[in-house]
């Protein structure tokens, strides 16, 4: 009986694992909140400031406290910086992937790709998330808005993909 219950409860925290928080039910902490004030008031493009962006991106606990790192970000990392501000921006951008990979919901994601630079060393398993969560979604357009994330990240033949699922959902 005990094995049982224990094999239902690891099935159970399995598949929640696979389903991140819907974004209805996602919250912006307090903390996230003074961080995103505080980076608000530093000067623009300052080492201070590309810090406390980093820091929301290591407390970031959810989808919808991601896409708030990485509004706070644009801007704060300048394409001419130096090799100490290009470092932080990649460790903001591979945390945050990895995160998003995680917690984020489908929309989240496919906002993320269209929007955000994604780490380009996770962007294929990027998209293999989207085709996890969008499995159990019979709309086509989901999925042509999962080509559009792919083309976006530069991988052409899970576009392609998304694209056929699309097209087969649609009766085409």
């Amino acid at each position: 009986m005990m094995a049982a219950w224990s094999l239902a409860s690891c099935n159970t925290a399995a598949s929640n694992a696979a389903a991140p928080v819907p974004e209805a039910q996602q919250k912006v902490s307090a903390v996230m909140k003074e961080l995103y004030m505080a980076a608000s008031g530093a000067a623009p493009q300052s080492p201070a400031q590309q810090k406390v962006i980093l820091r929301m991106a290591q407390t970031a606990s959810n989808g919808k406290e991601l896409l708030l790192v990485l509004r706070a970000g644009v801007g704060v990392f300048p394409s001419g910086a130096g090799p100490q501000a290009r470092g932080a921006e990649n460790e903001v951008r591979s945390i945050v992937t990895a995160k998003m990979m995680k917690l984020g919901t489908l929309d989240q994601l496919i906002e993320c790709a269209m929007q955000y630079s994604v780490d380009p060393e996770s962007a294929r398993p990027f998209v293999q998330r989207m085709f996890q969560l969008g499995d159990v979604r019979s709309d086509p357009r989901t999925w042509y808005r999962i080509r559009l994330a792919a083309f976006h990240l530069q991988v052409s033949d899970l576009e392609r993909q998304a694209r056929t699922r699309g097209d087969q959902l649609a009766g085409r």
